[in-house]
């Protein structure tokens, strides 16, 4: 076995005792003296000094002067052995390259290492399935070896472990790194290493760890190579042994190996089974290196070539995050920064606090009704309405301790009809005035508070609103939310708290009219007694007589009164001053129900506050049956209480016929405190778990920032029952603060930069309410900001702002120069505009004249164009800038016609000029072979063929069609219209001219008339319409979203045989839509297929299983389904990948290949727009007067002829048609009407006809 070197070896054994201070370059030999084995050792040292010296000033240790490239396996397949049933053989290196069938699966595996049991592992083949077919599985990970079963290679039986669980499987995959041969300088050495694997991971597939090489030093001796003995014969000549040899060699190892007497240089670094980071031949140098990145920074600074893209994510742990940062290429200080995969950074949240100390919360609220309960307001607003002097504006106090509920009256006094329901939570003052705060209003259906008179509860306790205009008004009805907002957010508990509250007491006056009150709780004293509210119980509200009575105790713990009425029981609403303020807690308790559907048939009550979450909602019979997506939670929280929980049913959702159980958790609440804080939540969920209430005003308020003094409703949904959960909460004094040391979360604010080795480095700042960005250090490129919300609640509450550095090649210059060339012409096009709007054009009087018919366009686009305009017809190319004629764009199929083509050839789906293929480059020497997949690389990474492998279509649309222009004519065939501007049509638009229409009447002189006797009509006989077709205006091009329908036929070669594989489409199982059959490329298949297919289930030749054959080629057909329940975006990187395993999981897929294929569409909607002429035939009428005929004719009518009205009854006037081209108009005198005679009509058939006529008449022509 070689000698591991040491130096004392090379002195004691070697004599090389050079050392770099005695200055000897050379060794001088001088005749006639021995020579010495040191001197020929020192000759080598004396050169290898020099090499090193040299390699060190240009190369940095450990640089890959040729690199070998590392390749990691992740799918390094394990068979672990139970050889307590089989046993290896005594040699196992004779398995290696033998293939085992398994007994039971059939499946069939190469061996390519094994390992002998060590260190609590069992031995443990490691293999590359070559056959899995014969297993007919289906299953989510790749087809491997039964636990359990016995495997064969034709001489040994093999067992495989039968225990296999996650903690310990028998089959799966482990890891390996390879790398190649190459060249590395370590040591003042350029080292030569060969190729070598080495497994890191025995059983897992994601380790993390650093890989390199170990650099071992040795001597060899004749023991260890007999190569060293004298070689001039045929054999070696081992009594002629010749010198020792120095080796250095490099051992692929782990960094975790390594002790600190060894040398290790690094290649590679693995997280989770990814190359993070890897030496390359671009890093090599040293000094040139520092001078070529000096002169990179002088001309260019600091940039980034490729962006680094970080995203946040949840880590398992709640005190982290997890940063994840692309791979990306910088240059920091001349130096090319790289990261070659992507990187995760763990992140500890930000959980540092900063203390407020008597950080104060203003408090105020309102939602009132003023109420007047002076004398003078006794006098002048009750007596006077109701004519009772002895009636009052307000009698008795609510009691305010269980906020009980209150009826709203359509009467003063307590009288009349109740319109719903109300509480008060707080009395305070308003000048003379009291304000009665309201909540939990509920109004009867068909009612407005507007409409209340008096609030109360009988006609001993109750007030009466002031009104305004003879209506109640509710004051600051914005202002109705208990939730007071801390100054800063994100608290983390509150202590040493005071607080002012309203509070009720009861007391009985003596015969003085003297009362006391008193206070036990620790802490607590009398406050604000100016503000006391007191009334006689069921009487009147005195405070108008407080100000005369003497109120002692401020700040004390008893407080006695005087001046009150003698002997008179009392109610007291009195502020009380809490030095030790406390907050109620909350408890997360587990809690179901079985109920049905509330009497409205819309939700169901689940009798409890303050809902957490539910967890069930099913069937009472059938636990199968679930409601859960039926209902949307209420969990009761409201602006100013928590009341009952309920779950309402979505609209559009049956409500559930019987019994349903729903399990839910809620909060109960501690029996003392002041209110709910960031405290009542400690312990019993996670900080960003803690609920939020999202306010009447759309305002979504996280409880964690508030104090909280909404009180609870029981499960009774009153205030009244402690015992079933009722918590009342005393209300401070609108306007007054509540004062407490509150403990903030701090924001963390750093700086995510890269170095110039390409080392991710996070630089931090400071904490607080507002972080400051920490200083960059020399030779970092800052990439991000990056500030850590207060107690970081997700990976989603962080703040990020990209420092970008954006580098500037030759062609983004160029860019820079075009869009500087079309700023310069867009500029000429605007003074040219100016100037043809400024050019003058004088008339023979000096005058400026109208221009028109001028126009600038460049021919950029169409907004010159008036692209509505029916007689628009032209196109505008945007990039040569030029105009063109309109064209029609459609996309259609081409076939190769191979009998009417001449010098063309078909290859693919291409056609091509016929060509003869020549030799370009013949190499028929090589130097040695080199093996191609020299580590067993056990991924199938095959090919696939796509034909074809895009769709492009185009569709058209057709709206009605729409009318763009209307035009009407008189046709004058029938009339003559000359003069037509002195008469009109009433002011009739044209297209409401119909068959009937008639002008006005006008005299001859043109003049509106109403004259009977004299005048010209105009009347329309028909109307004529003709529509033409003007042009199909382009009204939108949308783009299909989904893929349509089609066939794609596909070959997929470089699978492992006889193995089956799965498609996927876009990620989706496609199982039902291929099938295998021969292969066609798409210029063969002579169908369109057009939309025709949209309507599959499935493959239309019925869908089967694909098997790689012997080659491992799968051919087959794949149809795109566009159905309902299974469709594909558009796009233009759609990937079709086959697997063997039934689930889209390449990490356990070890036979794969993949096909990008693109699809887009386009909708083309026309309006086809159409004229319309409507010609109008007119007639004219002319009526004038003649004199009078003294034996006029007598004209008769009869019933049939028309003339006639229904019931024969004489008109006063008939127009009677006649050959002229005007009316026989005919004046009639009623009075000479005769009576028709029934008589028989021989030019009818003989049918009785009744025919009257006037004695007198004149007809006028």
């Amino acid at each position: 076995m070689a000698t591991t070197i040491t130096k004392a070896v090379l002195t004691d054994t070697y004599k090389d005792d050079f050392r770099d201070s005695d200055a000897y370059h050379k060794i001088l030999f001088n005749s006639g003296r021995s020579l010495q084995a040191r001197e020929l050792t020192q000759i080598q040292t004396i050169l290898q000094n020099q090499i090193k010296k040299f390699g060190d000033h240009y190369f940095r240790e450990g640089a890959p002067v040729k690199p070998g490239g590392l390749h990691i396996n992740l799918n390094y397949e394990f068979i672990k052995l139970n050889t307590a049933s089989n046993a290896l053989p005594a040699d196992i290196t004779t398995l290696v390259g033998t293939n085992f069938t398994g007994q039971t699966s059939g499946v069939i595996a190469k061996v390519l290492e094994v390992t002998a049991a060590s260190g609590g592992d069992p031995a443990t083949l490691f293999v590359i399935y070559t056959s899995t077919v014969a297993s007919g599985a289906s299953t989510a990970t790749a087809i491997r070896m039964n636990a359990g079963e016995d495997i064969n290679n034709g001489t040994v039986t093999l067992t495989v472990q039968t225990t296999n669980t996650t903690a310990n499987p028998a089959i799966g995959v482990g890891t390996r790194v390879s790398i190649g041969e190459g060249t590395y300088y370590a040591n003042g050495h350029f080292i030569f290493c060969t190729n070598q694997s080495k497994i890191i991971s025995k059983y897992t597939g994601n380790p993390t760890t650093d890989v390199g090489y170990k650099i071992v030093e040795e001597v060899v001796t004749t023991t260890d190579d007999i190569d060293l003995y004298d070689n001039q014969g045929a054999t070696p000549n081992i009594s002629a042994p010749g010198a020792d040899r120095y080796r250095i060699r490099l051992v692929l190892a782990e960094k975790s190996e390594i002790t600190s007497s060894e040398n290790f240089v690094h290649v590679a670094s693995i997280e989770n089974g990814e190359i993070v980071a890897q030496i390359d031949d671009s890093s090599e140098f040293n000094a040139p290196r520092k001078l070529i990145a000096e002169r990179i920074k002088e001309n260019s600074g600091d940039y980034i070539v490729k962006p680094f893209k970080i995203a946040f994510e949840d880590d398992s742990a709640a005190t982290h995050v997890i940063l994840r940062v692309s791979d990306g290429v910088a240059v920091v200080d001349g130096y090319r920064a790289a990261r070659q995969a992507p990187t995760k950074i763990r992140l500890a949240k930000s959980s540092s606090t900063q203390t407020a100390n008597n950080d104060v919360v203003a408090s105020d609220f309102g939602n009132y009704v003023d109420v007047d309960p002076t004398v003078a307001g006794k006098v002048t607003k009750v007596a006077n309405a109701l004519g009772d002097s002895s009636l009052t504006n307000a009698k008795g106090l609510p009691n305010i301790e269980s906020f009980e509920k209150l009826d709203l009256m359509d009467s003063v006094c307590y009288r009349g009809s109740a319109l719903g329901s109300a509480r008060v939570r707080a009395i305070t003052e308003n000048g003379a005035n009291l304000k009665y705060h309201l909540f939990d209003i509920q109004m009867n259906a068909g009612q407005a508070f507007r409409n209340v008179k008096s609030i109360g509860v009988d006609s001993n306790t109750y007030f009466n609103p002031i009104l305004e205009l003879d209506k109640a008004v509710l004051k600051e009805p914005s202002n109705n939310s208990l939730l007071f907002k801390l100054k800063n957010v994100r608290p983390s508990s509150l202590t040493d708290i005071s607080l002012a509250s309203q509070r009720r007491f009861t007391a009985t006056s003596n015969g003085g009219g003297e009362a006391t009150i008193s206070l036990s709780a620790s802490g607590e004293t009398f406050t604000n007694t100016g503000d006391w509210v007191i009334s006689k119980t069921d009487s009147d509200v005195i405070s108008d007589q407080v100000a005369a009575a003497t109120i002692g105790g401020a700040g004390a713990t008893s407080s006695t009164m005087t001046g009150l009425p003698a002997s008179a029981s009392l109610e007291i609403l009195a502020y009380v001053n809490k030095a030790n303020g406390s907050i109620r807690s909350k408890t997360l308790t587990s809690g179901s129900i079985i109920t049905g559907m509330d009497s409205a048939g819309t939700a169901i009550d689940l009798r409890k506050a303050d809902i957490y979450d539910v967890q069930s909602v099913v069937n009472a019979a059938d636990s199968n049956e679930d409601y859960s997506n039926r209902f949307s939670l209420d969990n009761g929280q409201r602006d100013n209480y928590y009341g009952r929980g309920k779950l309402d049913l979505i609209s559009g959702n049956a409500a559930p016929s019987g019994n349903v159980y729903v399990s839910f958790r809620y909060f109960t609440h501690g029996a003392a405190g002041d209110f709910f804080a960031i405290n009542s939540y400690t312990g019993q969920v996670d900080y960003n778990n803690i609920p939020s209430h999202t306010l009447t005003d759309g305002t979504i308020a996280n409880l964690y920032n508030y104090l909280d003094f909404r009180s609870v409703k029981d499960s009774d949904d009153n205030f009244s029952s402690t015992v079933q959960g009722a918590r009342i909460h005393e209300l401070p004094q609108p306007g007054t603060l509540v004062q407490a040391d509150v403990s903030y979360y701090q924001s963390s604010a750093q700086t995510l930069g890269i170095d110039t080795t390409g080392e991710l480095v996070l630089v931090q700042g400071t904490s607080g309410n507002t972080p400051l960005m920490p200083e960059i250090p020399e030779g970092v490129l800052p990439l991000y900001e990056i500030i850590l919300g207060p107690n970081t609640l997700t990976s989603r509450d962080v703040a990020v702002l990209p420092l970008d550095k954006k580098r500037y090649t030759m062609a983004d210059i160029a860019a820079l120069d075009q869009r500087l060339d079309k700023l310069e012409e867009f500029t000429a096009l605007s003074l040219l505009e100016t100037g043809t709007k400024n050019f003058e054009v004088l008339d023979s009087a000096g005058l400026n004249r109208t221009k028109a018919g001028l126009v600038v366009d460049n021919f950029a686009d169409h907004y010159q164009s008036d692209i509505q305009n029916v007689n628009y017809a032209a196109s505008i190319d945007i990039f040569n800038k030029e105009l063109r004629p309109a064209y029609v764009e459609d996309n259609i199929k081409l076939m190769y016609d191979s009998a009417a083509s001449t010098n063309t050839i078909k290859k693919g789906d291409n056609i091509y000029i016929k060509f003869n293929e020549e030799v370009f480059i013949d190499q028929s020497l090589a130097s040695k072979s080199v093996v191609i997949n020299p580590f067993e690389v056990v991924i199938r990474d095959g090919l696939i063929t796509l034909s074809p492998s895009s769709d492009e279509w185009r569709d058209v649309h057709k709206e009605g069609k729409k009318i763009v222009e209307n035009e009407f004519r008189f046709n004058g065939s029938d009339a003559t219209n000359w003069n037509s501007w002195n008469w009109n049509w009433g002011g009739v638009s044209t297209s409401k001219l119909t068959k009937g229409s008639t002008s006005e009447k006008r005299d001859f002189s043109g003049n509106v008339t109403s004259s009977t006797t004299k005048y010209i009509q105009m009347k329309i006989n028909k109307i004529n319409t003709v529509e033409t077709h003007l042009r199909d205006r382009l009204v939108s091009e949308t783009f299909y979203n989904f893929i349509r329908s089609r066939p794609i036929y596909f070959k997929a070669e470089g699978l492992r045989p006889n193995s089956k594989h799965f498609a996927y489409f876009d990620g989706i199982s496609v199982a039902a839509w291929v099938k295998e059959e021969s292969f066609v490329r798409h210029a063969d298949n002579s169908e369109d297929y057009g939309d025709k297919w949209r309507a599959l289930t499935g493959h239309p030749k019925t869908a089967g299983t694909l098997e790689s054959d012997a080659n491992g080629i799968i051919e087959g057909s794949f149809w795109i389904p566009n159905t309902n329940d299974i469709s594909f975006l558009t796009g233009s990187s759609i990937e079709f990948k086959l697997l063997d395993v039934s689930v889209d999981d390449e990490s356990n897929a070890t036979s794969r290949a993949r096909a990008l294929y693109s699809a887009s569409g386009v909708l083309a909607t026309y309006s086809p727009e159409y004229k319309t002429t409507r010609t109008a035939h007119i007639t004219q009428t002319k009526v004038k007067p003649k004199k009078k005929d003294p034996a006029p004719d007598l004209h008769h009518f009869s019933g049939s002829n028309g003339l006639a009205n229904t019931n024969n009854t004489p008109t006063s006037q008939l127009y009677i048609p006649n050959t002229l081209s005007s009316y026989i108009h005919l004046n009639i005198d009623p009075a000479a009407y005769t009576t028709p005679t029934p008589k028989k009509d021989p030019n009818n058939g003989g049918k009785t006809t009744q025919t009257g006529f006037y004695g007198s008449g004149i007809v006028t022509l």
